[in-house]
C-alpha cells in the first residue's frame, strides 16, 4: 500500500482491519473513496443494518458503556438507535457530532470473506457493493 493510500485510510479512520465508518457523499470523500478503492469495501448501507451495528459495536466517544435506545435518547437529539440509524443514512448527523466513537470495530465476518483478495464485480470483497451487498457484509460483521 503506498503511502498515498495509507494516508487516505488514515483521514477515513479506518486505521485498522474489520474497522468502519460512515462518511457523507461530497466530492471530497467521493474522491478519497475512490483512492481506497482498491482496499476497502464499500457502499451505501440502509438503515436497518446501521442499527444493528450501531446496537452491537456502538460505543460512546467518552466514557464506557454501550449504546442503548435509553442512551441515544438521553446523549442525542433522537429517540431510538432506529432513529439515529435513519439521520445517519440521511446524513442529518454524523457518528461524531451524536457522542459516538467515529468508528465501529467490528468482528471478522461470519462465514469469512468472500475472496478478500478480488473486487466485488469479481465476487470478492473489496471495492463498491451495492445496498444488499454491504448490508449482508455488515450483518455477518455485526
Amino acid at each position: 500500500m503506498s503511502y498515498e493510500v495509507q494516508d487516505t485510510v488514515d483521514m477515513l479512520n479506518l486505521g485498522r482491519v474489520n474497522h468502519c465508518t460512515f462518511v457523507p457523499e461530497t466530492d471530497a470523500y467521493r474522491g478519497m473513496i475512490t483512492k481506497v478503492n482498491d482496499w476497502v469495501a464499500h457502499g451505501e448501507p440502509s438503515a436497518e443494518a446501521v442499527a444493528t451495528v450501531l446496537r452491537t459495536r456502538g460505543e460512546p466517544a467518552e466514557g464506557d458503556g454501550d449504546v442503548t435506545d435509553e442512551w441515544v435518547s438521553e446523549n442525542t437529539d433522537h429517540d431510538s438507535i432506529d432513529a439515529l440509524a435513519e439521520a445517519l443514512v440521511a446524513e442529518e448527523v454524523t457518528l461524531r457530532e451524536a457522542g459516538l466513537a467515529p468508528v465501529l470495530r467490528l468482528h471478522p465476518p461470519r462465514g469469512g470473506h468472500d475472496g478478500l483478495k478480488h473486487a466485488a464485480v469479481e465476487g470478492g470483497q473489496l471495492g463498491k457493493h451495492t445496498t444488499e451487498e454491504i448490508d449482508e457484509l455488515l450483518t455477518q460483521m455485526r
